[in-house]
């Protein structure tokens, strides 16, 4: 009788130890970009590309700066995230529903968090209690206008929707178990191009295209305990004991793509 009431508690307490969600790491390389200021940038004559790739599923959006004195005008329809050869038009026709935001000082933890996310020193976004006039909704357009020395964010796609898997890897594996699968530019499983039509008139003649390439060099699997950690919230030499979740791999130009663990799983 006790081997009975013995067997299910140990097999409670292995899958308490057991880690439940695991990351797939995936640092890019790239020929023409450089990172800085938190971000990895590409840049032409006219306009400055800068991305942050780090999310879960990779973050496709990016930010555009006009360096010239005259409207910078990008055509979304003619515009494509390609990724390994099929491309993703920006342009999708749809409609977006946002409340109204303001900017002001921080007071609470949870207001600190917030503007730690939206990288601004000193201030964060406060919500605005969504009252059915203070609902903003637009759609999205087609051509865009950058003004003269100003930026705009254009919202990409994911980068990865599924774990990348090889026989070298261990898709749930402990400390002991992670290791590296590392590629160059040919034998690479993800190769992404930005591709952007811009112009400086508004009816799109005299069309520009400007392009830029990165790539995964490097992907690495981890538990959740090997991938994350906890620490104080710190601002203006206080310390708060509310533990925030950090990523000590966060880079602009890596990304990672969370998981889960199966049951009757496969190692690889």
């Amino acid at each position: 009788m006790k081997q009975k009431i013995l067997l299910p508690v140990i097999i409670m307490l292995f899958a308490a130890c057991t880690s439940q969600n695991y990351y797939q790491l995936v640092e890019n390389d790239t020929k023409s970009m450089i990172e800085e200021g938190g971000f990895i940038t590409f840049e032409n004559k006219d306009v400055k590309i800068s991305y942050d790739l780090w999310r879960n599923g990779g973050d496709g959006s990016f930010i555009v700066f006009n360096k010239t004195d005259k409207d910078v005008f990008i055509d979304l329809k003619r515009s494509h995230l390609i990724i390994n050869g099929f491309a993703y038009t920006y342009y999708q026709n749809r409609n977006f529903t946002t409340a109204k935001t303001s900017i002001l000082s921080s007071s609470t933890d949870d207001e600190i968090i917030e503007q730690r996310s939206i990288k601004l020193p000193g201030v964060s976004e406060k919500r605005v209690p969504a009252k059915s006039d203070d609902i903003v909704s637009f759609n999205e357009e087609r051509i865009i206008c950058i003004p003269p020395h100003t930026s705009k964010l254009v919202f990409g796609f994911d980068l990865q929707s599924e774990v990348f898997r090889d026989c070298a890897l261990y898709r749930f594996p402990t400390t002991k178990q992670i290791v590296s699968s590392e590629f160059d530019y040919s034998s690479s499983p993800f190769i992404y191009k930005n591709r952007i039509t811009y112009s400086f008139e508004e009816n799109m003649s005299a069309m520009q295209i400007l392009e830029n390439e990165f790539w995964a060099k490097k992907i690495t699997n981890f538990s959740e305990n090997d991938f994350v950690s906890y620490e104080s919230l710190k601002f203006c030499n206080d310390s708060s004991s509310f533990k925030t979740k950090e990523y000590p791999n966060k880079k602009p130009s890596s990304y990672y793509f969370k998981y889960k663990l199966e049951p009757g799983r496969l190692d690889h």
